[in-house]
């Protein structure tokens, strides 16, 4: 298991206000976890609380991350990455503002331009969602800097 610590936009092609992970704490052939103090200020926030949409966008970008680490340690291209289908959503509780939570990607299939990955967020030793991601990659654009 190999530990990173870095700007994690050099990984990912989003922006503020809309990166979702703070730090790629650790990153494998296969998986990577992730961590993420969620803001009041955050655009996935209501009422308190991180919203389905944003423990959604915090799993995908958590993939992202691990396909963009990958890419740099291999001075390859970072290509483009969308959520083409959600499978085996599971909710348990929102996480509340303040709080930090711990993304677990594991990619468990690539077919064609997709790549299907499996994914838990945790606070502490709760976990609060899980759920399937299938990502189309688009291979022939990438992250500019």
């Amino acid at each position: 298991m190999e530990e990173v610590k870095s700007d994690i936009t050099a990984y990912i092609p989003q922006r503020p206000p809309m990166v979702m992970i703070d730090e790629l704490v650790q990153a494998e052939n296969l998986s990577a976890t992730t961590t993420f103090r969620i803001s009041n200020e955050n655009i996935f926030t209501h009422k308190g609380q991180l919203t389905e949409s944003g423990l959604i966008e915090n799993m995908a970008q958590t993939a992202a991350a691990l396909v963009g680490y990958q890419c740099k340690i291999n001075n390859t291209s970072v290509p483009l990455g969308f959520i083409a289908a959600i499978k085996n959503w599971k909710l348990f509780t929102f996480p509340k503002v303040g709080s930090v939570i711990e993304t677990r990607v594991c990619v468990v299939n690539n077919v064609l331009d997709v790549t299907i990955v499996k994914g838990n967020v945790n606070q502490g030793n709760t976990i609060i969602c899980s759920c399937e991601l299938r990502i189309l990659v688009q291979r022939n654009s990438e992250i500019r800097h």
